[in-house]
């Protein structure tokens, strides 16, 4: 009996851990109208404020910054062109 209590509080403990694990990551490419047209070039993650920020630039030097909160949600940046929400890094931040 102590030992199934055991590996059920250890079961929920790696669940929980888990579940809250992801983070936000910067998409690789942009695409305006379908077409891929900015390429990551940087990205960071703010430790201050728990903020992602993905820095893009195209073939003309144009650049495009978006910044996401870390569970993933659009929080600055070129509104038009970045995405509401970002992509998770399922191996946590």
């Amino acid at each position: 009996m102590m030992f199934t209590s055991r590996l059920t509080i250890l079961a929920l403990l790696a669940f929980l851990v888990g579940a809250n694990a992801a983070c936000a990551t910067c998409q690789e490419t942009l695409s305006v109208n379908g077409v891929v047209t900015y390429k990551l070039v940087t990205s960071s993650w703010n430790m201050m404020n728990g903020f992602v920020d993905c820095n893009y630039m195209d073939k003309k030097g144009d650049e495009v910054t978006c910044e996401y909160e870390e569970s993933g949600v659009f929080k600055d940046g070129d509104s038009n062109m970045c995405p509401q929400n970002s992509r998770k890094n399922i191996f946590g931040c």
